[in-house]
C-alpha cells in the first residue's frame, strides 16, 4: 500500500506534465528605447503563463517563453499591441500609440 500511493499520483499527475510544456515565441516588435523595452515586457509578462521575456533595442527581437497550457502566441501578441507597440504581422490601435512617451513614438520619429 505505501508503495500504491506514489505509483498512483505519478500515473495522475503524468498527462499533466506530458502535455503542459514550455514554448518560446520570437517575433519582430517595433520601439525605439528602454522605455520601450519596459513596457514591451511587461505587457508581455502580464499574460498568465509567460514566464519570461526579453526584447532587444538595436534589433527589435522580441522573445517570450511561455506555458502553453496557460497562454497562446496570440495572447502575448495581443497584449504587446494594447500597449501600443506593433508586433509582426499587426499595427497598435492608434489610441494605444498615443498614449506612448515621445522618445517611444516609433512611428513618427527615427531613434538612435
Amino acid at each position: 500500500m505505501k508503495k500504491l500511493l506514489p505509483t498512483l499520483l505519478v500515473l495522475m499527475l503524468a498527462p499533466t506534465i506530458m502535455f503542459a510544456a514550455d514554448q518560446s515565441l520570437t517575433l519582430k516588435v517595433a520601439g525605439n528605447c528602454g522605455s520601450c523595452k519596459k513596457r514591451i515586457v511587461k505587457a508581455a509578462t502580464s499574460v498568465e503563463g509567460v514566464s519570461d521575456a526579453s526584447w532587444d533595442k538595436n534589433t527589435k527581437e522580441f522573445k517570450a517563453t511561455y506555458d502553453d497550457a496557460k497562454a497562446k502566441p496570440e495572447d502575448i501578441k495581443k497584449a504587446i499591441l494594447k500597449a501600443g507597440y506593433d508586433v509582426e504581422g499587426a499595427t497598435a490601435e492608434q489610441t494605444a500609440y498615443d498614449k506612448l512617451p515621445s522618445c517611444c513614438k516609433y512611428r513618427d520619429v527615427t531613434h538612435d
